[in-house]
């Protein structure tokens, strides 16, 4: 008997360095915690906009970054909240995640090219998730309803390293 290993799989020849992962994964009543540095708060015209995001540095940009957005809500009857993620570096580009409702959850994935903004040199980028809706008349409710409609937020980032 033969066997035939693909050689593929066991040699990485990418100039690039260690597979790395940056999980934000956020539950409940934390959601709003302004304490971690990933929470932000916006009105836009009359939508509430919550944003979660950090920057990550120091990533190889021969190869793509991909992201995974996901908006768990109370239950797959919960109406009025939309979610959309984004990756952004150099402050000047961006690429939209388009995020759709599938039961209960709000996801979207894509892959994010950063390699003509860096030229070959040592890159970074802010994946956000942000879920917004219809503001309820203040701060306060709108946190309200968050905390009560949406149970966790998590953005999954995956990257190798400069």
């Amino acid at each position: 008997m033969i066997l035939t290993f693909n050689t593929c799989d066991f040699i990485d020849d990418s100039p690039c360095g260690v597979h790395e992962t940056q999980d934000i994964y956020i539950l409940g009543s934390s959601i709003v915690d302004t304490a971690n540095g990933y929470y932000y708060s916006y009105m836009n015209n009359n939508e509430r906009v919550f944003q979660w995001g950090k920057i990550i540095e120091g990533i190889c940009t021969e190869e793509h970054v991909t992201s995974e957005f996901r908006v768990a809500l109370l239950d797959e009857t919960t109406t009025g909240i939309s979610a959309r993620g984004r990756v952004s570096w150099q402050f000047l580009y961006e690429n939209n995640i388009t995020m759709s409702k599938n039961g209960s959850d709000i996801k979207g994935s894509g892959s994010t090219g950063l390699k003509q903004a860096f030229d070959g040199k040592e890159g970074w980028c802010v994946p956000v998730v942000e879920v917004y809706f219809p503001t309820k008349g203040s701060y306060s409710l709108d946190t309200v309803f968050l905390k009560t409609n949406v149970i966790s937020i998590e953005s999954m980032t995956k990257y190798r390293k400069f």
